[in-house]
């Protein structure tokens, strides 16, 4: 209930002043021609709340959808003195009457563009260009990158945000790249601290464009931004770290009294900790718990203290699938994948992926998983789900899996904060990114008519007042981003030629200016009947999305 609370509650405080500044954009205009505006209406439907100001009503109305503003002369037909007629829409100069329709989406790209602005002066949270983990025996570990590495230059370019990294990443698939890295602990100058020098080829994995599109993105195997959270699994009871009262689920969050910022910190200062010395682990909740290296230590927390990351534990498995049926359970560790000792959920997928694919040997196509419960190895031979799919070319792909949910969990990872003062380039950064904004949601657009992009992905109310809602509890810079894409939702949506919206009146403008005379009002009919059928099934086609969401 109180997320439909707060849905409803973000979709009027982030929709309701969208419509505001839409239909202000109509009024203004229309003041500045001197076209009577007779009624301003937030909502329609039944009026609920009305009050005269000047010559216009203005009206709160039941149906909090949109919005409108009647103007003098609307209504062709409508007999008018000599006096208002001067002051009658349709007897307004095509140009006058152009800006007058224009004005709505004109004022919602505005709006979007001063939310923009506000954001880059609050400061806008970002992605460090920090290697936060580099997965084991990964391309990024055989290519010399390390967790905690700080990317300050990729093909000499400077970087300072993920973000770019990204970018970098995707224009660069199957061209080998450089990077300059500052290793983890290292200052930023001197022999030592000097930034190292690592060349890859970025490979590619299945992603999604901008456009939310399937597509092929630039990869390196194994370099993540972020690092796994501090909480843990304890699979044998009589470890070291079961004796002390460590249990599976428990959360480091202290290391030696400092905060620690992920699990790949603690195996770093684990490996450079001599043996037989002493630190302490603070606990979510307060606990604090000491441990000693071992004097003969392998430098790895699991082998030596039976202490792991959470991430190969397993939080449920799928009702009906193959782990469920071989009877693993909640808290479980997993161990092995045939002869293979994983340690990360990746190498767990990757090697149920190859024994799937596999069509030698005596269990071809078969898994031969082993894992651990109260200090009890157990091994099973486990026939994967197999999924058939196509790649963003066309191709037959099939994807082998076994049904097991982790207990992985992304540590909170430190954020840079952008901010911009400087008045000319304020204008200039929020005006680009209203501009990149509004192409994005037009060559969507397109993609949806040549089925790149799915229907699937349009929206309605409920879908609206969800994000919203989110966005309310995740503070400022959410409502301000969401508040500005929006707004030029409804202003790309209303300016489409669509007749019944403002960019059906801009082009029936253009064809009245071509043909020197204005539609007759059975073509009028005719071309709003057309233009009310397609908006009802547009309607129709974003409430079906919605639903579908709600229930699937």
């Amino acid at each position: 209930m109180m997320s439909v609370a707060l849905s409803v509650i973000g979709f009027l405080i982030i929709l309701g002043p969208l419509v505001i500044v839409h239909e202000f954009g109509h009024y203004f205009f229309a003041r500045l021609f001197k076209v009577k505006a007779e009624i301003f209406s937030i909502g329609f439907g039944p009026t609920l709340w009305k009050r005269q100001m000047g010559e216009t009503e203005l009206r709160l109305s039941a149906i909090p959808l949109g919005g409108y503003v009647k103007l003098l002369g609307e209504d062709r037909d409508s007999e008018l003195s000599p006096a208002e007629l001067k002051r009658a829409l349709h007897k307004q100069d095509p140009w006058k009457r152009f800006l007058i329709f224009a004005g709505g989406p004109l004022f919602n790209f505005l709006f979007a563009t001063l939310a923009f602005m506000a954001i880059f002066v609050y400061g806008e949270k970002q992605l460090p260009s920090r290697i936060n983990r580099v997965v084991h025996g990964s391309v990024a570990e055989r290519a010399g990158f390390r967790s905690g590495d700080q990317i300050t230059a990729v093909d000499g370019q400077p970087v300072t945000r993920y973000e770019e990294v990204l970018l970098a990443l995707n224009a660069n698939i199957g061209k080998p790249m450089t990077f300059q890295v500052l290793h983890a602990g290292a200052p930023a100058g001197g022999a030592q601290g000097a930034t190292q020098t690592i060349q890859v080829t970025p490979s590619t994995q299945l992603g999604f464009s901008v456009y939310g599109e399937q597509t092929q993105v630039g990869d390196i195997e194994g370099l993540l931004p972020y690092a796994r959270s501090g909480e843990i699994g304890v699979s044998d009871p009589s470890s070291i770290a079961g004796k002390t009262g460590l249990k599976t689920g428990d959360e480091i969050v202290q290391l030696d009294g400092q905060k620690l910022n992920g699990w790949e910190d603690l195996e770093v200062f684990y490996q450079k900790l001599a043996p037989s010395r002493a630190f302490s682990l603070g606990l979510k909740g307060g606990a604090q718990v000491v441990l000693t290296k071992p004097a003969q230590s392998q430098g790895d927390l699991g082998a030596d203290l039976g202490l792991y990351s959470s991430e190969l534990f397993v939080e449920k498995t799928v009702t009906g699938s193959p782990a469920e049926k071989a009877g693993l359970q909640h808290g479980d560790r997993l161990v092995q994948v045939g002869t293979r000792r994983v340690q990360s959920f990746f190498e767990l997928k990757d090697g149920v992926q190859k024994d799937g694919e596999s069509t030698q040997g005596a269990h071809a196509g078969k898994i031969q998983l082993r894992w651990e419960r109260a200090g009890k190895m157990t091994d099973a031979i486990i026939t994967p789900t197999a999924t058939e799919g196509k790649d963003p070319l066309l191709n037959k792909t099939v994807t082998y899996t076994v049904g097991v949910m982790p207990m992985l969990s992304p540590a909170e990872p430190e954020m840079i904060v952008d901010r911009t003062f400087n008045p000319f380039k304020l204008v200039y950064k929020g005006t680009e990114r209203m501009f990149v904004m509004t192409a994005r949601n037009f060559i969507s657009i397109g993609k949806m008519f040549n089925g790149s992009v799915s229907s699937k992905t349009l929206g309605g109310p409920i879908m609206i007042g969800k994000i919203a809602g989110e966005s309310l509890s995740r503070g400022l810079v959410a409502v301000l981003t969401t508040m500005g894409i929006l707004s030029i939702g409804l202003g790309v949506l209303n300016i489409l030629p669509i007749p019944v919206l403002d960019g059906g009146h801009l082009a029936l403008l253009i064809v009245e200016s071509v043909r020197r005379r204005p539609l007759t009002l059975k073509q009028m009919e005719l071309v709003q009947g057309v233009g009310l059928v397609l908006i009802l099934g547009l309607m129709f086609l974003v409430f079906k999305n919605d639903i579908t969401r709600m229930t699937s």
